[in-house]
């Protein structure tokens, strides 16, 4: 194996080594975004979610005052 030889593995350890970091800071980013992502949906289901919340204690408002005012005609 002549000097070429070394030459070429050289160059090849130095691409499986630029490759494979570049693979981990990839992943690094792509992680990075996807819980940045994962934060801003969970956000946005709460506030639904309270949204939703808030409208079934108005319903609940309505039927009981409902429930109330038949209660009382049907006493009188």
């Amino acid at each position: 194996m002549g000097i070429s030889g070394v030459v070429f593995l050289i160059l090849v350890g130095l691409l499986v080594t630029v490759v494979k970091w570049g693979l981990i800071i990839w992943g690094i980013v792509w992680l990075v975004r996807y819980l940045k992502r994962s934060r801003e949906e969970r956000q946005r289901f709460r506030l639904e979610l309270g949204k939703l919340a808030e409208e079934v204690r108005l319903i609940r408002q309505k039927l009981e005052g409902g429930k109330k005012q038949e209660s009382l005609t049907e006493s009188e």
